[in-house]
């Protein structure tokens, strides 16, 4: 199965470096670019995303703001935020606000590549997690089970804290 990472940067020329080193590096990536916030959100809208390496500084809508736009439109999407001006002070400020991790240009092959599997694995996660929650609530939680004693009713509740 492929995977998608939604790469954003008023830096064609960062945008176009990456897509061709990812898509080496990663093969079963697909590599989607974007030049600015209000393009990354349509994309993210009609394609299916998996993470976003989005750059801090941008002009017009800013990549702290376009983060916490994407995160209204889904609370659990993995953003790795990068810069070329990184602070400790900024990557605390961007986790705080709910990036996954915050990465320095200019990269290091291995650190970027590492940090991008970590994020998909993180997704992976995420969203199977989400799956399994979506799909006990459907089926009832309990289907095929039978009984209304107290003791059954308390080993339901168990089931379903653990759950």
């Amino acid at each position: 199965m492929q995977e998608r990472l939604l790469i954003v940067d008023d830096e064609i020329d960062m945008l176009e470096g990456l897509r061709r080193l990812l898509s080496y590096e990663m093969k079963n990536l697909v590599v989607l670019t974007s030049s600015g916030g209000h393009e990354a959100l349509r994309l993210i809208r009609q394609a299916s995303v998996d993470l976003i390496l989005l750059d801090v500084r941008m002009p017009g809508m800013g990549g702290l703001e376009l983060l916490e736009a994407i995160l209204k439109e889904d609370p659990w999407f993995t953003v790795i935020m990068m810069t070329a001006y990184g602070s400790i002070e900024q990557a605390v400020d961007a986790m705080k606000r709910g990036a996954y991790d915050f990465i320095t240009k200019p990269f290091d092959k291995e650190v970027l590549l590492r940090t991008l599997k970590k994020g998909m694995e993180r997704n992976r996660l995420i969203r199977e997690n989400l799956n399994l929650r979506r799909r006990v609530c459907d089926e009832g939680g309990f289907q095929g089970l039978v009984g209304q004693s107290q003791p059954l009713r308390r080993l339901f509740d168990s089931i379903q804290a653990i759950a």
